[in-house]
């Protein structure tokens, strides 16, 4: 009998038969470019993920600038309209306070030049006030003269209510009757 060859291991056999060889060769060679096909695809696809991000993060960050820059240009507008209406608001209020300096020199000065109209008109009344005084002074003594001198000689006889024109007015009665009456209401 003859002996039964035992079956060879597929290395051995691989070893010994160049077409088992090479097939072990081809398996091994395509186990790895699966290997590295399948490595290659989940790089490819984590790439276009990573991609498709940044494509939408790209797209939210323009968008985002576009509304900053927008904000930007209202509130340089409004910083400079806000400028512009404090320079306005500066420039009124300089006028004002010239304006207003401007009427309280005139008010001082018409009030100086009334001041010294006044005294001066004041000073004038007083003057002829006096002089007033005076003349109806010397008018009640003309008087009291001219009814001196129209009375009869005789000294003991007085006319009806003659003594009293006959006495002698002092200028200080005069000036009391003065408040009293004026000088042409006595006639």
């Amino acid at each position: 009998m003859p002996t039964r060859k035992k079956p060879a291991t597929p290395r051995k056999a691989a070893k010994k038969d160049p077409a088992l060889r090479q097939l072990a060769q081809l398996r091994k060679t395509v186990k790895g470019l699966r290997v590295k096909l399948e490595r290659e695809t989940r790089a490819r696809m984590i790439e276009a993920r990573v991609k498709t991000e940044a494509q939408k993060a790209r797209a939210q960050l323009a968008s985002q600038i576009a509304a900053l820059r927008d904000q930007g240009r209202k509130l340089a507008t409004n910083l400079k309209s806000a400028l512009g209406d404090a320079s306005k608001r500066d420039a009124a209020r300089q006028q004002a306070l010239a304006k207003i300096a401007e009427l309280k020199a005139e008010y001082s000065k018409k009030t100086a030049d009334l001041r010294s109209e006044l005294s001066r008109a004041t000073a004038e009344l007083g003057r002829k006030s006096e002089e007033l005084k005076k003349l109806a002074g010397e008018a009640a003594n003309r008087a009291v003269e001219i009814i001196r001198s129209d009375e009869p000689a005789a000294p003991g006889a007085p006319m009806g209510g003659s003594s009293e024109l006959a006495r002698e007015v002092s200028p200080q009665e005069i000036e009391d009757r003065g408040d009293d009456k004026e000088p042409d209401e006595e006639q």
